[in-house]
């Protein structure tokens, strides 16, 4: 993530990480279990740094996911 591209789509994937995280309860997923790994790592990252972290793991999964025609499933990717 740089500043180049759209600001819209940024922010907007900046605000959907975060509201994963707020509702983390209601539906798991990795991209929340990969948060909480970077923040209780020995070395924890800064917040903002692991929001975009997620946000990256997120953009490359949805590709992969769209490329293969998958749906995402937290249980069958647990296995």
């Amino acid at each position: 993530m740089n500043k180049r591209g759209n600001k819209h789509l940024r922010k907007l994937l900046y605000f959907m990480v975060c509201a994963m995280i707020m509702k983390k309860k209601d539906k798991p997923n990795h991209f929340v279990d990969y948060y909480y790994k970077l923040k209780t790592q020995p070395q924890r990252k800064p917040h903002k740094v692991a929001i975009i972290a997620c946000i990256n793991k997120f953009l490359k999964v949805t590709f992969q996911l769209l490329t293969h025609g998958i749906l995402y499933d937290y249980e069958t990717a647990l296995s």
